[in-house]
């Protein structure tokens, strides 16, 4: 596709024009432009892409009668409506990413909640834990204390 374009393009350009009718510096630009019928202001151009369908073909106001034009025009229309999709598309995917980095820190800050909540029970249990244990002991040691008591009761008496 840009390769038929350019070489449309360049034949334009490379083309002499007769003496009588020199184009003028520049011109060659415009002249271009209201061939392919994309002659337009900016905010023509601007609305091209937003309001304009991809399967109908950009065209100026004057209907153009050469089929290599009107083929070069259809192409443009088909590249502008891919271009419209990948901008959608682009546009789309922000906005996806979007949704996914916010949903990634809610996610992070959970994690970081969780971590801290989880080592406050780890210590609780640890501590709960430790609890047990010495009162386990106390009751074993109180336990040895009456056996050792009642020995040596039974032992002088």
């Amino acid at each position: 596709l840009f390769r038929s374009t350019h070489s449309i393009l360049s034949s334009l350009q490379s083309y002499t024009m007769p003496p009588k009718f020199k184009r003028v510096p520049g011109a060659a630009d415009k002249d271009k432009a209201r061939l392919l019928g994309l002659e337009s202001s900016e905010e023509e151009e601007e609305n091209i892409f937003v309001n304009s369908t991809p399967d109908a073909p950009h065209t100026s106001a004057r209907a153009v009668k050469d089929p290599k034009i009107k083929q070069v025009q259809t192409q443009v229309s088909k590249v502008i409506g891919v271009m419209k999709d990948n901008i959608s598309k682009v546009m789309e995917r922000g906005e996806k990413l979007d949704d996914l980095e916010e949903k990634s820190g809610e996610l992070a800050d959970s994690a970081t909640r969780f971590r801290h909540s989880s080592r406050r029970l780890q210590q609780k249990l640890w501590w709960q834990q430790c609890k047990w244990k010495f009162i386990i002991a106390a009751i074993i040691a109180i336990i040895i204390i009456i056996i050792i008591a009642v020995i040596i009761k039974i032992s002088r008496g």
